[in-house]
């Protein structure tokens, strides 16, 4: 629940039948709200991501389900991130699964999923040659990286620990809402931060990533897709939404600074910010 313009952008249609589908980075609703915890939670006047959006797509296995309605800010995330990774790489397109039902719930799909703050994305992959595939289904890897296929086979495709974590990187640093978890099995969450390693990125950010990055001990490992939670956003947690789980991060040079900081660096994505208007972000 934002009570502020937090993005600039273009709403492509007006609030109907409780819920706003936002084709841009607009938010900016004091209705909208998540309550009770992922697993047992409702999600109220939520937001629609649209099918087909600038840098990301939902699959028709996933269309098809009508799960993708969130809170404001889990919404505009995952447009945030999708526009982020196409900028850095234009062959990159998000897919995106499962988000919520237009009200939260329980769905056949999930125990989470409930309250418009998880939202599900297939891996980014790439071919032998290292160049970017589209993914249309949640295919299971190995170690390596490698799609696992039947016996006598040979994988086609592959994890891109360079994409996957161009994503990571758009997420926790995403200047709208605070990451609780990414859900993905260890050995290519260690693909990815060895990437990052390797390509330079700053200790705090890599610090901060391994912190968020967890392979889930309650349920399947998660190497075939990434499973996204978000903290609850600050209004929404008066209005009864409940977090679970670890704390908030609060490394001082990586918690809200340096979203502002990347805000400045992403002209192409954001447009006319006045980062003065995160100022309630920094209180």
């Amino acid at each position: 629940m934002l009570r502020y313009l937090a993005l600039a952008g273009a709403m492509a249609g007006a609030c109907a039948s409780g819920a706003c589908i936002y084709d841009g980075l607009v938010v900016e609703d004091e209705n909208g709200f998540s309550r009770g915890p992922s697993r047992a939670g409702m999600l109220y006047e939520g937001a629609e991501l649209p099918v087909r959006g600038d840098g990301h797509w939902i699959p028709p296995t996933w269309a098809s389900r009508g799960l993708n309605f969130g809170v404001d800010e889990m919404v505009s995330t995952v447009v945030y991130a999708g526009r982020t990774i196409k900028l850095q790489d234009s062959r990159l397109e998000l897919g995106v699964g499962d988000i919520s039902r237009a009200h939260g719930g329980r769905s056949p799909w999930h125990r989470s999923h409930q309250t418009g703050r998880d939202v599900d994305f297939l891996f980014l992959l790439k071919d032998k040659a290292g160049n970017p595939v589209r993914n249309t289904q949640m295919r299971k890897h190995d170690a390596s990286g490698a799609e696992l296929v039947a016996k006598g086979k040979r994988p086609q495709v592959f994890f891109d620990e360079r994409a996957n974590w161009f994503l990571v990187e758009a997420l926790i640093t995403n200047p709208v809402a605070e990451i609780q978890y990414i859900f993905v099995q260890n050995d290519l969450r260690q693909l990815m931060l060895d990437y990052a390693a390797q390509s330079g990125v700053s200790q705090a950010l890599l610090e901060r990533a391994a912190q968020t990055l967890k392979q889930p001990g309650d349920s399947a490992p998660h190497n075939d897709h990434m499973h996204v939670r978000i903290y609850c956003p600050r209004d929404d947690v008066d209005a009864g939404c409940v977090d679970f789980g670890q704390m908030r991060w609060h490394k001082k040079d990586l918690k809200y600074g340096g979203r502002i900081e990347r805000l400045e660096r992403y002209d192409d994505v954001l447009s006319d910010i006045d980062v003065g208007t995160f100022a309630w972000l920094i209180r």
